[in-house]
């Protein structure tokens, strides 16, 4: 196994930290302007913007952690072995390229399979969310010194502030496990990115019934690092099966039970 120390991750971080600066400069100079958007064969939305982060995330990795894998939502899977970096270049591409504020940089660094890192930069709001393992997770405002994130502890799912994915984000049977959900919790619609939400206290949980490694990994260790909890639809902790459950940990099982898939 490869060692989770704290020297070596403080490093990781740190590194990590800087690739979102990087990735935030180019995105924001994009943002305001100018950029080219296209649709990508599954029907979504990429910009050079996307492609632009990434080639610049990816070129410092290959001199910084020439070693290490990469998994990018634009560029695929590179390299292999124990260290795997995992990268959504811009998060919420559609609200980027529609000139909306709701998108961001997620940087995570798995470690024989488990999320040791994550960065979750929210460049429109001058916004950063930052976990190592066992170091605990943080928000940054620009300007600001980094805050320690902490879970609420409300456990009653009737009062539960919980975000739920419009119909939009949601196909089949997902569409009545979210009506479900809504019609049972107090449906909450952060400003920021709803996983980060739970991690700050804010909203108790946050579902997402679709989403790729790259949209959950760096938010599952700051809401874990925050004393929450993550897991997969299906009463896992993958994240690689498509969506997730972020959330403070004590109403996890009642939101899972209302809007979980089942053991596969």
């Amino acid at each position: 196994m490869a060692a989770l120390n704290d020297l070596s991750l403080t490093a990781d971080l740190e590194l990590a930290r800087q690739l979102a600066d990087e990735a935030r400069a180019i995105s924001l100079a994009a943002f305001r302007g100018g950029f080219e958007k296209r649709r990508k064969k599954d029907g979504s939305v990429v910009t050079s913007a996307d492609e632009a982060v990434e080639r610049a995330i990816r070129a410092r990795l290959s001199r910084e952690r020439p070693d290490d894998a990469m998994l990018g939502e634009e560029f695929g899977e590179t390299g292999s072995g124990p260290r795997r970096w995992v990268v959504d270049a811009i998060d919420g591409t559609a609200s980027f390229a529609a000139g909306g504020p709701q998108w961001g940089t997620l940087i995570a660094l798995e470690i024989d399979g488990t999320v040791a890192v994550g960065v979750c930069d929210m460049a429109p709001i001058d916004r950063c969310y930052f976990a190592a393992r066992g170091q605990g997770a943080f928000c940054v405002d620009r300007g600001g010194q980094p805050a320690p994130l902490r879970v609420s502890g409300n456990g009653d799912l009737k009062s539960a502030r919980c975000f739920v994915p419009g119909p939009e984000w949601t196909r089949g049977p997902d569409m009545m496990r979210s009506a479900a959900l809504a019609a049972r919790t107090r449906i909450f619609e952060p400003e920021d990115h709803p996983a980060l939400r739970v991690a700050a206290g804010e909203i108790e949980a946050a579902v997402f019934f679709m989403g790729a490694p790259w949209d959950i990994a760096a938010p599952s260790i700051v809401v874990r690092e925050a004393g929450g909890r993550f897991g997969d639809l299906h009463g896992g902790t993958s994240i690689a099966r498509g969506g997730g459950l972020f959330s403070n940990g004590a109403v996890h099982e009642a939101v899972l039970a209302v809007a979980g898939r089942g053991p596969v």
